[in-house]
């Protein structure tokens, strides 16, 4: 009996080390390939990226790999398209990763390439709006991809640029408020980015850090980073905190940003050696450290589990707006969530409006809402003993109460059933858009047309003969002044009707 007795014993006091083993770094497979500094990092869903980079001071880079955190395993991919090179910028919008800027000795680049695992395969995309340069600051957004500073040469740049993968287009937003920098580091939580640190003009080093609005265009300077001026660091987010660490000269502390409070609190040292020119990222609940130079490229990977282990819910997205409702989304990485909780509200309201009951979905619809009114909205994951804090949506606003006008009486709502239907994404937008279609198996000779709030055709399209699942991109930026608009998907066998908000029209 006591030998049972002291066999319970040690297996409870392991499920309790298990169970509370938090705030810990843990040593996983090194990464593949050589050691290197100066590589690019990103996560897609459940898997883990890295790849370029320098080894040693001669040795480029251009070999490519894949990290699965369920099995610990690295898998080698096809090369980087853009060929061998060092610091450059990685992120990932949705499921796709994107790669770009970086050089070779003294020339810097511009090109930007897209890769798409299950192809296992790069695309070039349109060059980065800004000038070539080295050591920029990389992350995305919601749906959109942002890259700003960097330098090289003693040029130490501040503009910003945001890249929509829908349209292949780069955009210059406002710049970076701070001093122009390089070597700075950069993540997002939510509908925000986040950008600090770095080293500028006469080997100025800094620790100031700021936060970007996508949705207005601005720049607030947040508190300092905790940890002190430094260039070379990295970070990542998870959940609805952001994590900076190591960094010149050989730092290993590593710390945490909560954008509630705007406060830093200090974490477990970094598991390895202090190290700069590190690549981080993190997956679902679980943040990543590897590769980096001490003194020269190592390839040691690291795990860090932070206090909350109930995985935030990622990815938030409007999908599609109407004047009293709405379909809201998250990535469908995170689907094995127990449960996730919504809560919304207008604009400038004090309290919640509505919670609404558990659900573990990815597409959650609300109804009920007020016309021609902007709404924020949030989402917490729901877990056994814990929940997350919650993770903040972009605002959208529902359409105006739409009616056409008599000469439009040729134009007639027809509800669609079964699996046919019409989805436009994103909505609102600002002119270019992606039609969804899903239409009866026959093919027929389809018309798109638009119709402006007074009832009148304002632009049409023939869409060929078409059937079943189908995409179509439309551009009509600069062409379209902000308002209500309506999308009539027109064919023989059935008509659709999808309301358009277009919010600025340049």
């Amino acid at each position: 009996m006591k030998t049972i007795i002291l066999l319970i014993a040690i297996l409870f006091a392991a499920g309790l080390n298990t169970s509370y083993a938090q705030n810990t770094w843990t040593r996983k497979a090194d990464c593949g390939g050589l050691g290197r500094e100066m590589a690019i990092g990103f996560s897609i869903g459940s898997k883990g990226y890295i790849g370029t980079g320098l080894n040693g001071t001669t040795t480029l880079l251009s070999d490519f790999w894949e990290y699965d955190a369920s099995t610990d395993a690295w898998t080698q991919k096809a090369d980087f398209g853009g060929g061998i090179r060092y610091q450059a910028v990685g992120f990932s919008i949705g499921n796709k990763g994107y790669v770009g800027t970086g050089g070779v000795n003294t020339t810097g680049y511009n090109d930007f390439w897209e890769y798409d695992p299950a192809a296992n395969g790069w695309t070039q995309k349109a060059d980065f709006g800004g000038i070539p340069r080295r050591n920029a600051v990389g992350f995305s957004i919601g749906s959109k991809g942002y890259i700003g500073t960097g330098g090289g040469d003693f040029n130490f740049e501040k503009d910003f640029w945001e890249y929509d993968p829908a349209t292949d287009v780069w955009t210059k937003k406002a710049d970076f408020m701070g001093t122009g920098r390089e070597n700075a580091v950069g993540f997002s939580i939510g509908s925000k980015g986040y950008l600090g640190t770095g080293v500028g003009m006469g080997a100025v080093h800094f620790k100031d850090f700021w936060e970007y609005n996508p949705a207005t265009d601005t720049w607030i300077q947040k508190a300092d980073f905790s940890g002190g001026e430094r260039y070379t660091p990295v970070g990542f987010s998870i959940g609805t905190k952001g994590y900076i660490g190591l960094g010149f000269f050989d730092l290993n502390d590593f710390w945490e940003y909560d954008p509630d409070t705007d406060g830093w609190t200090q974490k477990a040292n970094f598991g390895g050696t202090g190290r700069a020119y590190a690549t981080g990222f993190s997956i679902g609940n679980k943040g990543y450290i590897g590769t980096g130079v001490y003194p020269v490229g190592v390839k040691d990977f690291w795990e860090y589990t932070p206090e909350n282990t109930c995985l935030s819910p990622s990815g938030l997205n409007v999908q599609q707006v109407s004047d009293t409702s709405a379909v809201l989304t998250r990535d469908a990485s995170g689907a094995n969530i127990p449960k996730v909780r919504l809560r919304y509200r207008a604009v400038g309201d004090t309290a919640w409006a509505k919670k609404t009951k558990d659900a573990a979905r990815t597409k959650l619809h609300i109804k009920g809402l007020i016309p021609n009114t902007s709404y924020e909205w949030q989402l917490r994951s729901v877990c056994t003993e814990d929940t997350s804090g919650w993770v903040n949506g972009p605002d959208f606003t529902t359409a105006a109460s739409f009616a056409f006008s008599s000469t439009a009486s040729a134009v007639t709502s027809s509800k669609p059933t079964g699996n046919i239907h019409v989805q436009i994404m994103p909505n609102p937008n600002k002119g270019n858009f992606t039609i969804q279609l899903q239409l009866p198996a026959k093919a027929a000779i389809t018309t798109l047309a638009l119709y402006n709030n007074m009832g009148q055709k304002i632009w049409q399209q023939d869409a060929g003969n078409i059937s079943g699942a189908v995409n179509k991109n439309i551009s009509l930026q600069n062409q379209l002044p902000a308002g209500i608009y309506m999308m009539v998907i027109q064919r023989n066998d059935v008509r659709l009707m999808q309301r358009i908000v277009v919010s600025i029209s340049k």
